[in-house]
């Protein structure tokens, strides 16, 4: 059997370790345009100087070797063609498979600014390459813009903070991390944000991107007329799954290639899995991306294992979760910030350093807030996934614990 894997994130990585788990004879084969392995997560460490490039790698130094991986690394495969079930590279060789995973991942999304795709100095954050030149410009800069106050967006704020360039960040909401936090939470870390220096804008648009002579920005014009200075930009406006590759098959694509439960496309023998991948979601019931590492992780394995043969359903598909620490102050989210409507009832218990907001609906837990102290909180997560009923905890709802619902089996996994 031959497997072939694209991609070197996190779910392929985890597919292929699984598969190996489950097939010690079988040929596995990895292809990636990227030559390292690397967590996207901590590309703002590398930024800020934290870490380098061989402390963002997570995964053992042989772990190629000792898994029996062929890794052909630093190349772009430009086609599938199932029907001969193979591959074309950009340097026309192509790669034939028996099973495919697709793990491509996403790339940033850029809006249609004025200048802002023609300007140099612009950027993205999603790969190495970005962050390394990103701290590399830096270096020569004193003002910076961050368009988009997302989790990346803020993380590369930070980044270039600690190397001591002032950072605007341009918001079109009416706060920081409009996805994750409510207002009370966001207010608080941008609070903290702008004490370090950070200059935080909010329901702001950019209009157009300033350059000099020699087209190296110089600054942003918002569409108020206000003029925000800065010689390097980061865009941090969403991303798009990778799917350039599929184009002219009959895979089925929505936002994203559309994978069932068992993680397979509308093709057999045709995988997909991480950010990429478009699945039914679980807190939603819909069809969606699900662009977190956890679930990139489980989505690999579940997919290595249908590839070998063994039948199995990634079940706790629940992408609505969040957590964070900026600055010392740790969040962690579960499912909904705000409630929808009157149909909510809205808890929250607060005191200096420590804020949580639970919101239910027909006594069951739709949304969980935890900042300050997070120890505990993850049964909140459990409750939402699992939509069990809360009529007789309601009393002491801000103490529940997994003992209160749960069992822990032989395996360490707790049931309900």
């Amino acid at each position: 059997m031959r497997y072939v894997i694209v991609g070197a994130s996190a779910a392929g990585i985890s597919a292929a370790k699984k598969l190996r788990e489950l097939d010690d004879d079988s040929e596995i084969t990895i292809i990636s345009k990227d030559d390292k392995v690397y967590s996207r997560c901590m590309l703002h460490y590398l930024i800020g100087g934290q870490r380098d490039v061989e402390e963002l790698n997570f995964i053992p130094k042989d772990f190629f070797i000792e898994n029996k991986i062929n890794w052909i690394k630093g190349k772009t495969v430009s086609s599938v063609v199932p029907n001969q079930k193979s591959l074309i590279l950009e340097d026309g060789k192509s790669i034939f498979y028996d099973k495919l995973l697709l793990a491509t991942g996403a790339s940033s999304f850029f809006p249609p600014i004025e200048n802002l795709s023609e300007t140099e100095g612009i950027y993205g954050l999603r790969n190495l390459d970005d962050a390394l030149e990103i701290k590399d410009s830096a270096k020569e800069i004193e003002q910076a813009i961050v368009i988009g106050a997302g989790l990346v967006g803020i993380d590369a704020a930070i980044g270039l903070a600690e190397l001591g360039v002032k950072v605007s960040v341009i918001e079109m909401a009416d706060r920081i991390l409009p996805l994750q936090l409510d207002d009370k939470l966001a207010a608080k870390y941008q609070a903290k944000f702008e004490e370090s220096g950070i200059e935080i804008i909010t329901n702001a648009r950019a209009n157009k991107v300033l350059a000099d002579n020699e087209n190296y920005v110089r600054g942003l014009e918002l569409t108020d007329g206000q003029i925000i200075d800065g010689k390097l930009i980061v865009v941090a406006t969403g991303v798009r799954p990778n799917i350039g590759l599929i184009k002219g098959t009959e895979i089925e694509v929505d936002q994203g290639i559309i994978v069932d439960e068992y993680q397979q496309s509308s093709l057999e023998d045709i995988y997909a899995a991480g950010d990429v991948a478009q699945s039914k979601e679980l807190f939603t019931n819909e069809l969606a991306l699900t662009p977190i590492w956890p679930l990139a992780i489980k989505q690999g394995e579940v997919a290595a294992c249908n590839m070998v043969g063994i039948t199995t359903r990634l079940s706790d598909n629940f992408a609505y979760q969040n957590s964070m620490r900026f600055l010392g102050l740790s969040t962690i989210t579960y499912g909904l910030i705000e409630a929808e409507d009157d149909g909510y009832q809205t808890l929250i218990r607060e005191d200096k350093d420590n804020y949580q907001k639970l919101i239910l609906q027909n006594n069951k837990l739709k949304g969980a807030i935890f900042q300050g102290e997070i120890n505990g909180s993850g049964v909140y997560g459990r409750l939402i996934k699992d939509k069990i009923d809360l009529s007789d905890k309601l009393d002491d709802i801000f103490n529940l614990t997994y003992a209160d619902f749960f069992k822990e089996n032989k395996d360490g996994v707790f049931s309900y």
